[in-house]
């Protein structure tokens, strides 16, 4: 009894201790385990200064540098928003002075985090730590991620390098054709014009020369968009199909019943015949109200005095489908036309200036359209506010800011709504608009995109007077999945320039290194990064910027014209119908 006893106690005395240890060792462990890895910081915390981390793992030349700093003495609160952004309010103050320490405390900061490479990551892999400034030590997740965001992009630049190569095909196969929109045919109409006209005077032929037991109804409905450069009479078109459809049958006489009230020059009815339906081959009844059945007797018994007793009626009104009197003026046509009764649309859709890349489309500005887009070039210049856009906006008119019709310039937001300027390459009137800055409380970048309609423009200059940030990254990318051209612009480079001289790196070492980083940060070659000041405009990459604007516009007008001179006419017909 005594030594069952003891080994009683004894166990109890040692589940009590376990317990014990296992109790504190969870006490004492923390709810993770550390790992070399630190987790990357939200977006809108990317930009803000370093010391937001902790000192933990920052290199010794890093920890050096930041006890060296008098944080309290930098202008603009500094130490509270961050180095990127009080350098970025001090430009858009103008303020040279404070501008110029912020600068010299972010590059020592700089080079301070290149010595120990405990740098910050803004955009791109793991696998350019070596190479490149802004990478900060990532979680395994989070470095997943950004691969395949950036790889992503790639995609969507290789599909949109597909659908330009394809353009420019296009662009060739109509030179080769002589196809020009200046181009008329015998009767004044542009090449387009008269192509449509032959195409629905043949669909209208092929329908009326069908075999069939008494007279024909064909109902005749068009949807075509106008073209800027169709400067005629609103009757042209459907006066034109019925003298195509004359001479192209082989007709003797077509009779064409104009609208009440409507004047048609004398021009277009020339090669017709007005209201005179006896002995007609076809009758063409221009827009009527057909909506009573009892107008539809009139119709027949007009028709009947007719070679034929064919009509086509174009744009006619026939009462609703689903009306009492709707159904009986269809089952009238149905039966007084023995022949059949026949619906065809013509249609041709506005020229498709951009690829379908699927999600939710956002429909074209009405103060983009109103300004005759079709037919010209348009080009945008965007970025945050503050990065001097109007003043760029100006040196490539040749402008200087008190200049009549210059864009106003200042150190607030000055631009306030999309302001479209004449500007003129290689002969052809253009537009350039300067849209307002991105990102600000008055155009937050989540509407942006939709309301500027970005995706519409045929060259977009995304500008920044310092290091992209993650909006005009983010534009970029939607630029990137429309296929829409872009360039990238780093603004007031002269400034940077006298910065880094009077820190005793060379120009040449300067801009190399900012070329070299937004090559990285922007995925685009060389040829499209420009970095110029608007004060100096026959220095830098200005005069480039200028030559290469002036092509990829001419470019898109060449596009755009060759879309439009290809258009097909959509044919629908349904039997049995009006």
């Amino acid at each position: 009894a005594l030594f069952l006893a003891a080994a009683f106690a004894a166990a109890v005395l040692l589940t009590a201790n376990v317990h014990t240890n296992i109790l504190s060792s969870a006490v004492r462990r923390p709810a993770y385990t550390p790992t070399q890895f630190r987790a990357a910081a939200p977006r809108c915390a990317r930009m803000q200064n370093l010391r937001a981390f902790s000192a933990e793992g920052k290199s010794e030349a890093y920890l050096e540098w930041e006890r060296s700093v008098d944080w309290d003495s930098l202008p603009y609160n500094a130490k509270e928003v961050g180095l990127n952004t009080a350098v970025e309010m001090a430009a858009r103050r103008r303020d040279t002075a404070a501008a110029r320490v912020l600068e010299k405390v972010r590059r020592a900061q700089h080079e301070a985090e290149m010595a120990g490479r405990d740098v910050p990551w803004y955009r791109g892999g793991s696998k350019d730590r070596e190479r490149y400034d802004g990478v900060m030590v990532m979680s395994p997740l989070e470095e997943q991620r950004m691969q395949i965001e950036r790889t992503k992009r790639e995609q969507d630049q290789a599909a949109a390098e597909e659908v330009w190569k394809k353009e420019d095909e296009l662009v060739q196969y109509v030179r080769s054709q002589g196809l020009r929109i200046d181009d008329r045919d015998q009767f004044g109409l542009p090449m387009d014009v008269a192509k449509i006209l032959e195409d629905a005077a043949a669909a209208l032929h092929k329908a009326l020369s069908e075999p069939t037991q008494g007279p024909k109804l064909i109902s005749l409905k068009t949807a075509i968009d106008p073209m800027p450069w169709w400067e005629f009479d609103p009757n042209t078109i459907p006066v034109g199909i019925a003298r195509v459809l004359k001479s192209g049958a082989g007709y003797g006489k077509v009779a064409v019943v104009p609208p009440g009230g409507v004047s048609i020059p004398d021009e277009l009815l020339r090669y017709v015949d007005v209201n005179d339906v006896d002995g007609a081959d076809v009758v063409y009844v221009m827009n009527p109200d057909l909506s009573n059945p009892n107008i539809i007797h009139e119709l027949h018994s007009f028709a009947q005095r007719s070679r034929t007793g064919d009509v086509i009626v174009l744009n006619g009104y026939f009462g609703e489908p689903s009306d009492r009197d709707g159904k009986a003026v269809r089952q009238t046509c149905k039966e007084l036309f023995t022949g059949g009764v026949q619906a065809i649309q013509f249609i041709m859709e506005p020229v498709r200036l951009t690829r379908n890349v699927g999600g939710d489309p956002y429909p074209l500005p009405e103060w983009l359209k109103a300004t005759g887009y079709k037919a010209t070039g348009n080009l945008a210049i965007t970025g945050n506010s503050g990065t001097g856009k109007s003043s760029l906006n100006n040196a490539m008119r040749g402008l200087k800011p008190r200049d009549d019709g210059a864009a106003a310039v200042g150190v607030k937001e000055t631009t306030l709504e999309p302001t479209p300027y004449d500007i003129t390459v290689d002969g052809h009137e253009m537009k350039m608009y300067d849209l307002p800055g991105a990102g600000t409380p008055k155009f937050p970048l989540d509407t942006y995109v939709r309301n500027m309609g970005i995706k519409y423009f045929d060259l977009v200059i995304v500008a920044s007077a310092g290091r992209f940030t993650e909006n005009d990254l983010e534009l970029m990318d939607e630029l990137r999945r429309n296929g829409v051209p872009f360039f990238a612009l780093r603004t007031k480079i002269d400034l940077e320039l006298r910065n880094a001289e009077s820190d005793g790196t060379s120009a040449d070492e300067t801009i190399q290194k900012i070329r070299t980083d937004l090559e990285h940060y922007t995925m685009l070659p060389s040829d499209k990064i420009y970095m110029v000041s608007s004060r100096r405009p026959e220095e830098f990459d200005f005069q480039r910027l200028k030559q290469d604007t002036n092509s990829a516009l001419t470019r898109a007008l060449d596009v755009k014209l060759a879309k439009a001179l290809t258009r097909k006419l959509e044919i629908k017909g349904v039997w049995n119908a009006v």
